[in-house]
């Protein structure tokens, strides 16, 4: 994403892959593949505040060093994204996020693509968490192309945990996988769906009102976590973002958070005071935020 004279490849922006790796497998647990180098508050964090997880550091996946810093650049030149058509399609099954995480921490998710400093980017029927699958579909008129695209799809999962039976990934080239994949449109008018639409509407009309996302600054980011309370605090310039990511609810210490400041919260239990926030389990609020950071002296990213 940089212009051509400096070396780069004058693009206006490219998928950010580290952010949409560091999210995931946080929010899953999920270590299968390239999952196993992210997992940790402290790589949603350094992305964040940074651009990128893995910017020249060792990858245990890779086995190898791997990235370039990416600081440098602002935020509007990486999409940040929860889902996309590949990391779905290329899921044995298809499954969306939304069938392997709670509705809290699909909140959190949903919260912290629309208020990161990156373009973001949504998946057809995610603002819905639409039940339906996205798998890969294939249409070669070519018999032995198409039989050796089925075949080799089912010995590429054989050896992943959830898919131990090569059986179960469906055939690409069966017209019943394509129909599958197609989102049913009724589907946001009715519980729990609408309730995540309601939720990413009130997210993007905050992005789109709020004057903090004006700022794509990386350096302007601080992220403060706790790995072993699973809780991450971003604060931008006159926003603030408060994530707690563990089942049981909890108190953190907050200066300066009063209850005119708040902007969004996706449970009602979560409890605005004067110097504290009490915030149920996998839940998340967004404040505006006059105040320089939360939690001092707490584990935190921020450029150096």
């Amino acid at each position: 994403a940089r212009p051509v004279e400096t070396g780069g490849y004058g693009l206006d922006a490219q998928w950010n892959e580290d952010f949409h790796h560091a999210l995931h497998a946080l929010l899953t647990g999920e270590s299968d593949g390239y999952y196993a180098d992210f997992g940790r508050l402290a790589d949603v964090a350094r992305v964040l505040t940074r651009g990128l997880v893995y910017d020249g550091r060792y990858s245990h996946y890779r086995r190898r060093t791997h990235g370039r810093p990416a600081s440098d650049l602002p935020g509007r030149r990486s999409v940040g994204c929860l889902q996309n058509h590949d990391q779905v399609g290329n899921r044995a099954l298809g499954d969306r996020i939304s069938e392997n995480v709670s509705p809290g921490l699909l909140r959190v998710g949903a919260a912290l693509v629309m208020t990161s400093p990156f373009v973001p980017m949504l998946f057809q029927g995610e603002e819905w968490a639409a039940a339906t699958p996205f798998l890969y579909f294939t249409d070669h008129s070519d018999a032995d192309l198409g039989r050796a695209v089925t075949e080799g799809r089912r010995r590429e999962f054989a050896a992943f945990r959830r898919d131990t039976d090569p059986g179960n990934v469906p055939d690409p080239q069966s017209i019943e996988t394509f129909e599958q994949s197609r989102l049913d449109w009724n589907e946001f008018e009715r519980e729990p769906h609408a309730d995540i639409l309601q939720w990413y509407q009130a997210l993007i009309a905050l992005r789109h009102a709020h004057p903090a996302f004006g700022d794509d600054r990386l350096e302007a980011i601080e992220a403060h976590f706790d790995e072993a309370a699973r809780w991450l605090i971003m604060h931008r310039p006159g926003l603030r973002v408060v994530c707690n990511l563990h089942p049981a609810p909890q108190r953190l210490a907050c200066p300066g958070a009063v209850a005119g400041h708040l902007l969004l919260q996706s449970d009602a239990g979560i409890v605005v005071g004067p110097d504290s926030l009490e915030l149920p389990g996998e839940s998340v609020v967004i404040l505006d935020a006059p105040a320089p950071s939360c939690l001092p002296g707490q584990p935190s990213m921020s450029r150096e």
